[in-house]
């Protein structure tokens, strides 16, 4: 139940276009269609095919669904997750800075202040609210103390912190109005893990019992009631089989909070009764259902990429054999919807696929499954890593 952050370097000031996605079973794209800017998936790559001894640094980029991509710029660390606003694309970047890539793909690199005394950790999230205002969640370190934190428009806002042996964040979500809300984990005394978020630097348990975490937040609106809060994550007994299962939580303006968990399904030609575990990484609401990207962890499996409709799981199709492949993986990282249609981004990694002697196994690449049909990113790539998918109004 670790969160895994991808690390890379990247590079350039003016942008690159480079036409190199895969359709599963089709051909590669070519640079003449290149107009598909309905929806950018944001990641990392490396930009052409390399050996070990001799690969360029990692790049962050943009892709749109025809898999033309856009180099945006130089980052030591690299981009780790995206929003958007008035047709513009917010990245977040762990190096400390955010990006901003607009309609006309004029690019504006920010870097996000740090007070005397405080160093930069980690970058988690962005989020951009309604009326424009640009919030980033991460961890800053001062007097040898690792704190949580926040800015807004590149100012740091708050830091806090927790009395627990362990304690994450990931992703941010503000409203209107300004309220940030940070999800995560706290445990204490290494005994239950809670599903917590934290609403301006204040925790809010989602879970009391047994263990959880909330790993993505989103705002949404309801007509007759106003801004809803919806967390994502995972909840149960980590002590059973199949006890911990994808859930999501819903916080209503009057400050009540609903629970609802997935149930057990049959799973990748495996019984229920084989599920090991499942976890929702991300969450996306529109006006008449939740949308949830995750896994579930089934025996000789492993973990298979799904998503969830309210509480119905859809698997998401790879072109390996989980139960015989033993390295090969896909890990859905973010999810929305392209004209009705359930659009998940991730990372994919085929240990058939072999790239040079030094390399036993394949390397990662970026996907998107667009009403489940998988498509693979830039063949023409080194490794490469999607972080997020923004779709525009």
């Amino acid at each position: 139940m670790k969160n895994i952050l991808y690390i890379f370097l990247i590079s350039c000031f003016s942008f690159t276009i480079i036409s190199c996605a895969k359709e599963s079973g089709g051909s590669s794209g070519s640079s003449s269609s290149c107009n598909n800017s309905k929806a950018s998936i944001v990641g990392n790559a490396v930009t052409e095919k390399c050996s070990r001894t001799d690969c360029p640094v990692s790049k962050i980029v943009i892709w749109d669904l025809d898999g033309c991509m856009m180099v945006v710029g130089d980052s030591v660390m690299g981009a780790v997750d995206a929003a958007s606003h008035n047709n513009s694309v917010y990245i977040a970047d762990d190096g400390g800075f955010y990006w901003i890539v607009g309609a006309d793909n004029k690019i504006e690199k920010h870097q996000l202040n740090y007070p005397t005394g405080y160093k930069n950790s980690e970058v988690t999230g962005i989020s951009v609210n309604s009326i424009g205002d640009v919030y980033v969640a991460g961890m800053v370190v001062k007097n040898g103390n690792e704190l949580t934190a926040y800015w807004k428009n590149g100012e740091l806002v708050k830091t806090f912190s927790e009395n627990a042996d362990w304690y994450s964040e990931r992703h941010v979500a503000a409203d209107s109005n300004g309220n940030v809300y940070i999800p995560g984990w706290r445990m204490k005394s290494h005994s239950v893990q809670y599903a917590a978020y934290w609403v301006n630097g204040t925790r809010k348990n989602l879970t009391t019992t047994l263990d959880g975490e909330a790993t993505d937040a989103v705002i949404g609106t309801e007509n007759d009631s106003g801004a809803n809060v919806w967390v994502s994550g995972s909840h149960g007994n980590s002590s059973n089989l199949g006890g911990v299962l994808a859930a999501y939580w819903r916080k209503k303006i009057n400050g009540q909070i609903n629970q609802t968990k997935v149930t057990k399904v049959n799973t990748y030609n495996s019984p229920k009764g084989w599920v090991v575990f499942s976890r929702a990484d991300s969450i996306y609401v529109d006006c008449c259902a939740v949308y949830m990207a995750g896994v579930v962890n089934v025996i000789n499996a492993g973990e298979v990429p799904v998503y969830w409709k309210n509480q119905t799981q859809h698997e998401l199709p790879v072109e390996f054999d989980l139960n015989t492949c033993d390295y090969c993986k896909a890990e859905p990282n973010d999810i929305s919807l392209l004209d009705g249609k359930v659009l998940v981004v991730g990372n994919y990694y085929d240990a058939n696929d072999k790239v040079d002697s030094y390399y036993t196994h394949g390397e990662k690449k970026a996907v998107y499954w667009l009403d489940k049909k998988l498509h693979i990113l830039c063949e023409s790539c080194g490794s490469s890593y999607a972080v997020a998918v923004v779709v525009m109004d």
